[in-house]
């Protein structure tokens, strides 16, 4: 679409295949977002004519919800798997001006293909919960999806008599829950190559080992590769947990002391930030120590950190596609605010001869922890 990058679009019913060139011709914009915690999602609109290409596809059904689509975008010689997902939705502008009307299909990455299906009462005993995950994911390997589970930061023995897990619900709900119980993640990684993807589910230790990208500079006049960026340090984010298991037989309360995570995390900042606030975690009954403090765990990943950052930039001044849960530093901020950060989100927005993204940041705590960072 522009020297320095182009856009790769594949679509189809099971497998995906290069789209025609009228549909590229007719191609406006695309977008593609990735944010941690949630499912990736894209909008692609096109303009259409009555007896154009892309509306004989339309009305062939080569747009119609559950039609698979990846999207890669290769920038100075290096191609990202953007998305690979199906569409959800598609809509249509018609207009009394001749080339005004447009269709735009949305969807969601191939997750939403584990969230169709209710699998109620399927039963998993004796098993431990990551091979339980991968017995899930693995009937979408025919989707060029191959599943990675990892077991959880604890072990959780379980007694299968005393326990005897059965599924509940869709795929996508139950793997997420199960990741959600003992302070693990559950995401989809597109590529590395079109038409794969990897499901992961485990301990999420992006924060530590993913990337470093290189930095983004602010005020930095022809070296700046930034057109904004802002931050926001909020207090009352900081919470000190605290979680306590009743005893079954006794009733007597059992403080568990809540694991420090900080070892999961790449040291981001150079000191944390004093809790403006405590919460008491539910009372675990029945649980054991080490399923509490699982609890816990979880709970303490779900915090929000204190230190965010949003911006914009060019990816051609940038040089490269920037990505979402890998590390990435910025400088020209401040000595309050530069250093490292967790990419936590980022939007994709394509159009002909221009490729931007917006971005969020986030750290748990203020300074950098290092004097200088690599550009």
């Amino acid at each position: 679409m522009n020297q320095g990058f182009y856009l790769t679009l594949m679509m189809g019913g099971f497998n995906a295949k290069p789209v025609p060139q009228p549909v590229i011709d007719a191609l406006m914009e695309v977008q593609v977002s990735s944010t941690v915690g949630s499912q990736a999602g894209f909008q692609m609109k096109f303009t259409i004519g009555r007896n154009s290409t892309v509306q004989q596809l339309l009305n062939s059904g080569f747009f119609d919800p559950r039609q698979r689509v990846v999207i890669a975008a290769t920038v100075n010689g290096q191609t990202e798997v953007l998305m690979d997902g199906i569409i959800t939705k598609q809509d249509l502008t018609p207009s009394n001006v001749a080339g005004k009307s447009t269709l735009a299909v949305t969807g969601l990455d191939l997750t939403a293909l584990m969230d169709f299906i209710d699998f109620t009462g399927i039963p998993y005993p004796a098993l431990p919960l990551f091979v339980i995950v991968e017995i899930i994911l693995a009937k979408y390997a025919v989707l060029g999806v191959v599943p990675v589970a990892l077991p959880p930061l604890l072990p959780l023995i379980q007694n299968p008599i005393a326990r005897f897990l059965k599924q509940d619900g869709t795929d996508y709900a139950y793997v997420r829950k199960l990741a959600a119980d003992v302070g693990a993640d559950f995401y989809l990684i597109p590529g590395p190559s079109p038409g794969t993807s990897i499901a992961y589910w485990g301990p999420d230790f992006s924060k530590m080992f993913g990337g470093p990208q290189p930095a983004h500079s602010i005020n930095f006049d022809a070296s700046s590769t930034l057109d904004s960026l802002s931050f926001s340090y909020d207090g009352t984010l900081a919470t000190q947990y605290l979680v306590t298991i009743i005893e079954p037989f006794t009733h007597i309360p059992i403080p568990i002391p809540v694991p420090n995570i900080d070892l999961l995390k790449a040291p981001l900042a150079a000191k944390a930030p004093t809790p403006l606030k405590s919460e008491q975690l539910r009372p675990v009954v029945n649980d054991d120590p080490v399923g509490a403090a699982l609890s816990a765990l979880g709970a303490l990943f779900k915090t929000a950190d204190v230190v965010s950052g949003t911006g914009s930039m060019d990816v051609l001044r940038y040089g490269r596609v920037f990505k979402a849960r890998q590390l990435a530093a910025v400088r020209g901020a401040g000595n309050y605010y530069d250093g490292k950060y967790y990419v936590k989100s980022v939007t994709h927005n394509i159009k002909r001869g221009e490729y931007k993204q917006n971005f969020t940041l986030s750290r748990g705590g203020l300074g950098s922890s290092v004097s200088t960072v690599s550009v």
